[in-house]
């Protein structure tokens, strides 16, 4: 007899993830401003491993208060975003690319007892129209 162990719904943070704009900023999800507190926390610091990845993997830290490496973060309407054209720029990204986007999914991390979020690269190509 086959006993089936069914899952339990919860509440995903999949979709908490920021895009990189074409006008060079990074635009947050909804729910990436809400696992990160957006509307409290107005400063964000971004880094990687100097170890890693390169700029697939980066690192964010969101705070209260202002310091020489955080960004600030701005708001139109209900979304959350950072200005960010130097930083893109200085990460290689080309994002006034028309034939792709860049995305970061977020996961909130844990190191050395403090809370980040893990920033991880994804590309999505766009597709060309066909011509007739």
């Amino acid at each position: 007899m086959v006993e089936i162990d069914f899952f339990k719904p919860k509440e995903s943070d999949r979709n908490a993830k920021v895009t990189v704009h074409k006008t060079g900023k990074l635009g947050f999800s909804k729910s990436a401003s809400d696992i990160m507190d957006l509307a409290n926390k107005r400063y964000c610091k971004i880094g990687k491993d100097v170890n890693g990845e390169g700029n697939k993997v980066l690192y964010m830290a969101v705070q209260t208060n202002k310091d020489e490496y955080s960004y600030k973060v701005s708001k139109a309407g209900d979304y959350f975003y950072l200005k960010a054209k130097q930083l893109l720029i200085d990460l290689g990204i080309d994002y006034k690319d028309d034939d792709s986007t860049v995305i970061y999914d977020i996961v909130p991390v844990n190191l050395d007892e403090k809370e980040y979020y893990k920033l991880t690269k994804r590309v999505i190509e766009k597709r060309k129209a066909k011509q007739t």
